[in-house]
């Protein structure tokens, strides 16, 4: 009996406890409805919520007239979320689409999903167009992101001025890293849904930024005399058989570059197709010894502090003179000559004698008021400053060396600074590539302003001793530097690099820096070659491409009736053979009309004005 009642017991604890469970759920369940709503709702939200980045669209890169030399395209990257619900179903397909869209395998797709690092990510293919990814099959899991890819429309013309980027569309080089944070911009948002398989949709009333676009670089190149200055740099380089050669142009009024060139040079599109020799800049980043150019040095100091007169008598004797222990000699035996035969002529006892009148203070300050030991402010990030010893560490032989452009070093921009600062009557300027800054909608919202450093000599000063580097030209070094009709003025240069620690006679700098007109410059030019096998003076190798360069720039930038006697010349690039839509890209380039020839062919067969 006793054992009857406890099992009753037992029983009617089980039913009570039995008959609690549905009110206990239905107080979970009121719970869940009426006290934790929002929260779970919001939880849902959550999870199923997705904020997609809308990437800002990087600025453009144009020349002075407008011309796009750098710019974006939408490109787009293909990823899958293997674990999503369905997707082995159809990824065959989605493998299959990706191969008739891309020309690789199925099997290339298949293995980047099996062997992806992430378990819900694997990156099938980078960079499709918007054609491309319209012809893919869907499939769940299945990603497609917009990004853009940064396209050089001329390939390497100006690729050492404009730079490159990586694959996140990061300045490396160039203009594209000096102005990186007015050409990247800022990305917008936009309010995502995700739903179960896993398919991301707009929100209709959901939050959207819009990006900042990049902002467009307006530079102060101007593709024609930058095309043409590179071609006939290239066959300048081939030519003298130079190891390699650089050439810039700047206008001396404001310190605008015209072009800048460097052979060998590199292909933006393909940047890690060329080696660094290649992407290297020597117009900026390579210090060396002027050599006799630096003899505009010489002549501003000793001509301004009265030491000697253009018309002066310098006696250079037999072609050589010992001087502080060290022998110096002259191409030839010029003996007694002028003051303005000593810087036609190039004669180095000349140079050294003139140098030695006056004091190491004034040779210094000229050559640092110049801008030498300092790097010129340029808007390309790499800039060197060079080097120039204070008079503190000089030896007794250091002030005739300077007086030839030996101890002393600069970059070839430097070299061109200074004459663009004689060429303009004394003011040096600060070099600078950008001319405006403007918005997405083409609102101005920065301009470059021409900004002078410091006024290095008079105007009087440069026009006394202007005839004497006019002479370079029409009587001296420089012959193969003349342009008919216009007055041009320059110097030309040999430096003996050093090599196992001594000046070695076998490896040379060879160059021509100069300006036109020059009575009214508007233009000023240096070509430098290192290492020239055709001969390691700067008058037969550089000066010709100065004034090769300079022929064809002259409907561009001269003035009068000499403009268009020269308008009339144009210079046609060799196209035969070449595929229809480059070809094009180089006409254009020279300033020619194309026709449409792009439309109508794909290659050129042949031209019928020769080049």
């Amino acid at each position: 009996m006793q054992v009857r009642d406890e099992i009753l017991a037992r029983m009617y604890v089980m039913l009570t406890l039995l008959g609690l469970v549905p009110i206990m759920v239905g107080i979970q369940v009121l719970r869940v409805g009426l006290i934790d709503a929002e929260d779970l709702e919001a939880a849902g939200a959550r999870q199923t919520a997705a904020v997609t980045e809308i990437p800002a669209m990087r600025g453009s890169i144009v020349d002075r007239h407008g011309r796009t030399l750098a710019v974006n395209t939408a490109r787009y990257d293909v990823a899958v979320d293997p674990t999503v619900a369905g997707f082995r179903d159809s990824a065959e397909g989605l493998y299959a689409s990706l191969a008739r869209v891309t020309g690789r395998s199925a099997t290339t797709y298949r293995r980047r999903v099996s062997g992806r690092s992430s378990s819900q990510y694997a990156l099938l293919e980078r960079g499709l167009s918007i054609t491309q990814v319209s012809r893919l099959e869907d499939c769940p899991g299945l990603q497609v992101l917009d990004r853009h890819s940064r396209t050089y429309n001329y390939g390497a013309v100006a690729s050492h001025v404009l730079g490159y980027v990586d694959a996140d569309l990061r300045g490396l080089s160039g203009l594209e890293q000096g102005y990186n944070q007015y050409l990247t911009g800022t990305a917008g948002s936009r309010d995502m849904q995700r739903d179960r398989r896993n398919h991301i949709r707009p929100v209709a009333d959901g939050k959207l930024v819009m990006p900042d676009h990049g902002r467009t670089v307006v530079t102060t190149i101007d593709l024609v005399l930058q095309t043409a200055l590179e071609e006939e740099l290239a066959k300048g380089v081939a030519r003298a058989r130079a190891t390699w050669g650089t050439a810039i142009a700047m206008d001396p009024r404001t310190g605008a570059i015209l072009a800048m060139a460097n052979v060998p040079t590199y292909d933006p599109n393909r940047p890690g197709s060329a080696g660094v020799a290649s992407r290297r800049n020597h117009a900026i980043v390579d210090r060396v010894e002027p050599g006799s150019t630096f003899k505009l040095i010489t002549a501003v100091s000793a001509v301004g502090n009265g030491h000697v007169t253009l018309d002066d008598t310098v006696d250079t004797g037999p072609g050589w003179m010992m001087l502080h222990g060290r022998t110096l000699r002259d191409s030839y035996a010029y003996g007694r000559i002028p003051f303005r035969e000593v810087i036609s002529l190039s004669s180095n006892i000349g140079s050294a004698i003139v140098a030695e009148r006056g004091t190491r203070g004034e040779f210094y300050q000229t050559a640092r008021a110049f801008g030498f030991g300092m790097p010129t402010g340029i808007d390309l990030p790499g800039e060197i400053a060079g080097s120039l010893k204070r008079i503190s560490s000089w030896s007794g032989s250091d002030l005739s060396a300077m007086s030839r452009g030996y101890g002393i070093q600069a970059s070839p921009l430097q070299m061109l600074n200074a004459y663009s600062a004689f060429a303009n009557g004394g003011l040096l300027m600060r070099p600078y590539l950008v001319e405006e800054i403007r918005d997405v909608t083409g609102e101005l919202t920065w301009k470059a302003e021409p900004d002078s450093v410091r006024r290095v000599m008079s105007r009087e000063l440069a026009r006394e001793i202007l005839p004497a580097f006019e002479l370079v030209v029409t009587e001296g070094t420089a012959k193969k530097a003349a342009i008919p009709g216009i007055r041009v003025a320059g110097k030309t240069g040999t430096a003996w690099k050093i090599k196992n620690g001594v000046y070695s006679s076998r490896h040379s700098i060879a160059t021509f820096v100069g300006f036109f007109p020059a009575d009214d410059p508007e233009v000023a030019m240096l070509v430098m070659m290192d290492e020239p096998g055709l001969s390691i003076y700067g008058g037969e190798v550089s000066a010709p491409v100065f004034s090769a360069a300079a022929r064809r720039w002259l409907p561009n930038v001269v003035e009068g009736e000499t403009r268009q006697e020269y308008a009339d010349s144009v210079a046609v690039p060799a196209i035969e053979g070449m595929p229809t839509n480059v070809a094009e890209r180089r006409l254009l380039a020279a300033g020619l009309d194309t026709g449409g020839i792009g439309r109508k062919l794909a290659q050129v067969r042949s031209q019928t004005v020769a080049a």
